[in-house]
């Protein structure tokens, strides 16, 4: 698999529909979720891609959807937060079942306790489920599955995954491939060749799902990959997302996405 540029564009011939993840492929990772920047043009240029889809596109991300809005204010793009526990489109929004919520609070309470006192360990509670960050303490990466291992003794409902730096427990059946799916059943999405771009371990679940709906997967940067293309970093993808935008035929070039390129 290497960084196949024009391969992922003829892959693409057809219609396509469009689903990203966010830190690592559409931002920089920061040392703590919070600390990300979001260049100044992210917005508009995702918004302009959007419109020449026809709708198609859609955030598919660990972060929730309100942290997502947080930073791209502009336009309720159509999001899969918590690894899909919560999703909105079009404009309606489902959140994370009640029950899911409750197990969810109770982790990142257990979490939050077992790991006071060490402010390089982030615990970050979500709608339906609880990430712990070790960037800033990378020798505690054990002390974390530890941690986790033991709090998910009192949600057998979850499971935890691993990441860059981080362990997350969500609920068992929710991962970036199922949200995905359900995505592919409604318009606009649905017809069109799926493409899913993502960086990290959680990624992976969204790459087998599209990989078997034939349709087109990408990794960014290094590291052992289900994708079937590659690129280098995050500028490659804003390189992407733009060609495919302008060559969309349905829509054209449209001028919020010239004017997202000034």
């Amino acid at each position: 698999m290497t960084n196949h540029f024009s391969a992922i564009l003829t892959a693409c011939a057809g219609p396509v529909a469009i689903f990203t993840d966010f830190d690592g492929t559409l931002v920089e990772i920061a040392p703590r979720p919070d600390a990300i920047e979001v260049p100044d043009f992210l917005a508009g240029r995702l918004e302009a891609l959007e419109t020449a889809l026809g709708g198609a596109f859609a955030i598919v991300t660990g972060r929730t959807i309100d942290n997502i809005d947080g930073f791209l204010s502009s336009h309720p793009f159509s999001v899969s937060g918590s690894h899909g526990a919560e999703q909105r489109h079009q404009g309606e929004t489902r959140p994370a079942s009640s029950g899911h919520a409750t197990a969810a609070a109770k982790l990142s309470r257990i979490l939050s306790d077992h790991f006071d006192g060490d402010e390089r360990i982030l615990v970050e509670p979500k709608p339906a489920g609880v990430a712990v960050h070790y960037r800033a303490a990378p020798e505690r990466g054990g002390d974390v599955q530890a941690a986790m291992d033991h709090a998910l003794k009192s949600a057998t409902d979850f499971h935890a995954i691993g990441g860059k730096k981080v362990i997350e427990a969500r609920p068992r059946g929710t991962d970036k491939g199922a949200a995905i799916a359900t995505l592919m059943q409604n318009p606009p999405f649905r017809g069109r060749t799926p493409v899913f771009i993502g960086d990290d371990v959680t990624d992976e679940d969204g790459f087998r799902t599209v990989n078997a709906m034939d349709g087109v997967t990408v990794k960014v940067g290094p590291g052992p990959s289900a994708a079937k293309f590659r690129l280098p970093d995050i500028a490659a993808v804003y390189d992407l997302l733009e060609t495919l935008a302008e060559r969309t035929p349905e829509h054209g070039e449209d001028t919020r996405l010239k004017e997202a390129r000034q």
